[in-house]
């Protein structure tokens, strides 16, 4: 309908009547269709733009993560996660070795 109208070189008062359709539900169609039309044109302009370009995507190295603790002069690197009662018996058994 909205092609016909475009090509009818009559008023949108004049094709409406016609057509047998309200003035102000046509202007509604007729408004909605083009700023549809312009919207596809627009989205077909940028598209056009885009260049894709090949990437490769590489696993990050995992680089293991440590708790660092001290312990009577004595560096101890223990994995996070690692059972704390483990580590504080660890800590101690250091502690005590150290005094003697």
């Amino acid at each position: 309908m909205i092609a016909r109208f475009e090509g009818s070189g009559r008023s949108r008062r004049e094709f409406a009547a016609e057509a047998g359709v309200g003035l102000a539900i046509f202007q509604y169609w007729l408004y909605k269709f083009r700023r549809e039309r312009e919207a596809v044109g627009t989205r077909k302009a940028r598209v056009a733009d885009v260049r894709l370009v090949p990437v490769t995507v590489r696993e990050r190295p995992t680089v293991p993560v440590r708790l660092e603790l001290r312990v009577a002069g004595v560096r101890l690197r223990v994995p996070v996660g690692a059972d704390p009662g483990y580590v504080a018996r660890l800590a101690a058994a250091l502690g005590e070795a150290r005094a003697c």
